[in-house]
């Protein structure tokens, strides 16, 4: 018997139920059977998510903690456990594996958080729940940023742009200042060209206006551009962020998108209290030792 029109009425169905729930504010726990990724869950007994500590959607906790991890990506992965019945099991990763542990079924999820990109799109199915937004750096004390307030301000011939090759930054600022000049340096969608600019090479560099805070503390010295709240008031080169599930899963992926459309004010409130827990601690004077 070919059960695949069976399997698309299914999806059909529970898209449509878990769409409608959410409207009202109830999404039902899907029945056995809807899902065999859920179904193996719940008879597993744990969610295994792919974890890798990123501000501010998924923070390791210090040792001894109630929760080994806090920010918005945890927030959901609870949700999620708590409605099917089961434990949270983290599995460890890196940038390199957090998206093909999913096709080699090393994990359910990952919420190790993903930009999203065409090429991610092709092999997984993101559930979005925040979204990033781009400044640069550069040093404090370089002259030719004296007068820099705005983007604007470095679209000149004698600014030099150092940028990751291959990026979707790069190819933003090339776009977006194309009197400055360009050095690219290698790396991957996780590296900063703060080499580039720490050694002068380049003058500003593109970062993630969440990511700045703390490359600040451990390379003092910068300042974005724009300046201070309106760096993290930009909204340059938006890119969505979400936790992912591996294709071909529509009936799992749908009731993972229903949920996180129904619990988004609590993920927003969590994300929002990690980042002014953030600017708390970067405000208060540091400990004597």
């Amino acid at each position: 018997m070919d059960i695949s029109p069976l399997r698309t009425a299914l999806a059909a169905t529970l898209i449509l139920v878990t769409t409608t729930a959410c409207s009202t504010g109830r999404i039902p726990e899907p029945p056995a059977g809807a899902s065999a990724r859920i179904d193996a869950i719940r008879q597993r007994g744990t969610l295994r998510v792919a974890v890798l500590d990123e501000y501010p959607w998924l923070i390791r906790q210090p040792p001894g903690s109630l929760q080994p991890f806090e920010g918005p990506a945890w927030i959901l992965a609870e949700d999620y456990a708590r409605r099917l019945g089961v434990t949270i099991e983290p599995i460890e990763t890196r940038f390199s594996n957090k998206v093909s542990i999913l096709a080699e079924d090393g994990a359910d999820l990952t919420i190790a958080p993903l930009l999203r990109t065409p090429e991610r799109d092709a092999v997984v199915d993101l559930v979005v729940y925040s979204k990033a937004a781009h400044c640069v750096f550069g040093l404090a004390d370089n002259p030719r940023l004296a007068e820099a307030w705005t983007l604007d301000d470095l679209d000149r011939q004698d600014i030099t742009i150092g940028t990751i090759a291959g990026t979707p930054q790069g190819a933003w600022l090339q776009g977006r200042l194309p009197r400055a000049g360009r050095r690219e340096a290698p790396g991957t969608l996780a590296d900063l060209a703060t080499d580039e600019v720490v050694s002068g090479r380049a003058d500003v560099a593109p970062i993630d206006k969440f990511f700045f805070s703390g490359l600040s503390r451990r390379t003092p010295g910068l300042v974005t551009i724009p300046r201070g709240d309106a760096c993290m008031a930009s909204e340059e080169l938006p890119i969505e962020i979400g936790l992912a599930a591996d294709k071909a899963q529509p009936e799992f992926v749908a009731w993972l998108r229903a949920v996180a459309a129904e619990i988004r004010p609590r993920v927003e409130a969590e994300q929002a209290r990690v980042i002014a827990a953030d600017a708390a601690a970067a405000a208060s004077p540091p400990v004597a030792p």
